[in-house]
């Protein structure tokens, strides 16, 4: 068998397997912004923010997956969000493309919440959201073509697999220093063609998460936080994150952020350590750079040095919270 054809039909067996343990192909990074798997935070915050990433994983492996994304969230009138993310996914000789359009209500649970917001950070609110979401299939034509090939995901329906819609709904909790978030995707039950007549309804997923910002002085908070994943098909990812965050005190506009996260499996009658990630980022003048570095904790780690990605931001004031 050809080496390259083998290379990319183990990259595309991976990427159909990767969705079944990983609902979105963006909840890996939620981690620089929380919008990514809850709507109810755009426009949480009384700042604009555009982000963009390129995350490459099992560096090392030929046709490994490449990820990329860009997203835009805001606050407009006194309590309207909106937000959107594209991305775009290769995966071996698989592509998958789409994105996300959001409207948000943001509730304030504390009085006397001016009408611009100027003079104060929204520390008190209770949101919701709910996102329109549009999924694209397909397959690079490099090296598969359907004369030649007897492999079922190909011939079954050609390189095109077509355009899927969906929706997602999320409420997102901020009470001084506590933060919580509740969201659902895939509301809608929709049957795949990827891999024939045989491929399962994309299942409903919960994602839940939690933290608190424990200050220690005015200008350094340590942050714990988890997040929880489920879907209809009993499989359960739990992560569990520290961060350390501060704020130069001789320069308010510089601050850099530290984390470590771990993640587990805790799918029925198989409970594993799949990852950990180090990260870390910076902020100058509204200007944000991050970087991560994943090491698998699964057999197939030995066969890659791991996974990189870089995050570039931007936002159109001073938040102390950007990676919310």
């Amino acid at each position: 068998m050809n080496l390259r054809y083998f290379s990319a039909l183990v990259a595309s067996v991976l990427f159909f397997t990767g969705l079944q343990a990983q609902d979105e192909i963006v909840y890996d990074q939620y981690y620089w912004n929380y919008y990514l798997v809850n709507p109810a935070v755009a426009g949480a915050s009384r700042c604009s923010h555009v982000l963009g990433t390129v995350k490459k994983q099992w560096v090392g492996m030929d046709d490994s997956p490449l990820i990329e994304t860009a997203s835009f969230r805001t606050r407009i009138l006194k309590n309207v969000g909106l937000g959107a993310y594209v991305y775009n996914d290769k995966n071996g000789y698989s592509l998958r493309q789409g994105g996300e359009a959001t409207f948000a209500y943001h509730i304030p649970l504390t009085q006397n919440y001016g009408y611009f917001m100027k003079d104060r950070e929204l520390q008190r609110q209770l949101s919701f959201g709910l996102s329109a979401v549009i999924n694209h299939y397909g397959f690079d034509d490099a090296v598969f073509n359907e004369e030649n090939t007897i492999d079922p995901t190909i011939a079954n329906g050609g390189k095109d697999k077509g355009t899927y819609f969906n929706a997602n709904v999320g409420t997102y909790f901020l009470y001084d220093h506590f933060f919580a978030g509740l969201s659902i995707a895939n509301l809608l039950p929709t049957e795949l063609d990827e891999l024939g007549k045989d491929e399962p309804v994309r299942p409903m997923t919960e994602f839940l998460f939690a933290g608190y910002d424990f200050p220690v002085n005015e200008t350094i908070y340590i942050e714990p936080s988890f997040m929880f994943m489920n879907n209809e098909n009993d499989e359960r990812q739990l992560d569990l994150n520290i961060k350390y965050e501060q704020t130069m005190p001789d320069n308010p506009d510089f601050s850099y952020w530290l984390q470590m996260a771990y993640r587990h499996t805790l799918d029925s009658g198989n409970s594993n350590p799949l990852a950990f990630s180090p990260m870390g980022g910076i902020t100058y003048k509204g200007f944000h750079l991050g970087y991560a570095y994943t090491l698998g904790l699964t057999n197939i780690q030995r066969h890659n040095s791991g996974t990189h990605e870089i995050m570039l931001g931007y936002s159109w004031c001073h938040v102390k919270k950007f990676c919310r």
